[in-house]
């Protein structure tokens, strides 16, 4: 017998109420609400310590006067009163959103001691610091990670010998999976730029190209019609094909690479740096790009591995088409 939704396959209850973000915070809040040793996690992890659980309220799409729905809230009486805003994807919530729940946690009969606002996305960390403010309007704001938040879960199921907890844990463990910054099929993506032969610096001769193949490296700045996230490959085209494609071996943030690397050209923002691992080649020439199955020069591509290195397309735009064409294989199921 099998359970089929909307021609899908649920592979677990919470996904029942949907793949989007609303229904990975019902999730959340029905798994806290049920699994004691998780609310314990969590609240350790966000105000550091266990909180009575007899005083907790969860709250989830809460009206308010703002006309607006805060995906969760979390009272414990006079002690905690935080503001869960979650995201799907990389998408991280905005400072205009946030500011516009922050009255709510200034309401004199629900005022509590401690006061936090909580962005929720795939976004790491790391990211999160350099994109949101550490406070607002005075009230601090910290970010969690779907795939923390699932790590969470994951040792929690660990912890607890509670047949109903182990049941909800696995649940939302399962559910979070898709949620989390990378799954199967994206671990195997390729990020592929295209890099020029000019030199970096005016009156210079270090080029792009000299920043893959002598200095084994590359850099790019941190969002803006770039990655947010670090990607686990990278693939280089110059001279009209596909040259190697490295793993990221390690990555740091800079504002001025040219700091870490003087013969780097100056940068104003913050830019991933990265770490290549050695290269590895087409088995076969893969071209930029023919009549019809073009990639323009400039353009910044996402492959799977497999179509760049095995030598089965001619042409990057093949490889870049037969991606796109399993990600939307991937989403509909």
């Amino acid at each position: 017998m099998s359970l089929v939704l909307r021609g899908e396959y649920p592979s677990n209850i919470f996904q029942l109420l949907g793949r989007n973000e609303n229904s990975a915070t019902y999730a959340l809040g029905w798994t806290l609400d049920r699994c004691p040793v998780f609310l314990n996690a969590l609240s350790s992890h966000i105000v550091g310590r266990a909180l009575k659980l007899s005083d907790g309220l969860l709250v989830l799409q809460q009206s308010g006067i703002d006309r607006g729905y805060t995906d969760l809230e979390i009272h414990y009486g006079k002690e905690l009163h935080c503001i869960v805003e979650a995201k799907q994807g990389w998408v991280l919530p905005t400072v205009a959103q946030l500011r516009r729940y922050k009255p709510r946690l200034d309401q004199d009969h629900l005022k509590a001691r401690h006061k936090l606002m909580i962005s929720v996305s795939a976004a790491s960390d790391e990211i999160a610091r350099l994109r949101l403010p550490k406070d607002i309007d005075g009230v601090p704001l910290i970010h969690l990670s779907w795939g923390l938040i699932r790590a969470l879960a994951i040792h929690s199921l660990a912890q607890t010998k509670v047949l109903k907890e182990r049941l909800w844990l696995k649940e939302l463990a399962t559910h979070l999976e898709r949620f989390s910054a990378m799954d199967t099929l994206r671990d195997n993506m390729v990020y592929v730029v295209s890099l020029g032969s000019q030199a970096m610096r005016e009156n210079g001769t270090h080029t792009w190209i000299d920043v893959v193949e002598k200095d084994g490296a590359y850099f790019h700045p941190v969002g803006n019609h770039w990655p947010q996230q670090p990607p686990n490959y990278i693939a280089f085209r110059y001279r009209g094909k596909l040259q190697s494609v490295h793993r990221i071996e390690a990555h740091e943030i800079w504002a001025n690479v040219a700091e870490k690397n003087p013969l780097w050209c100056e940068t104003t923002e913050e830019h991933f740096v990265y770490k290549l691992g050695p290269a590895m080649r087409p088995s076969r020439e893969l071209k930029a790009g023919s009549a019809g199955d073009s990639v323009k020069q400039s353009a910044r591509v996402w492959c799977a591995i497999d179509t760049l290195l095995t030598g089965q397309f001619d042409y990057l735009g093949q490889a870049r088409d037969e991606t796109k064409k399993r990600l939307r294989e991937a989403e509909a199921r």
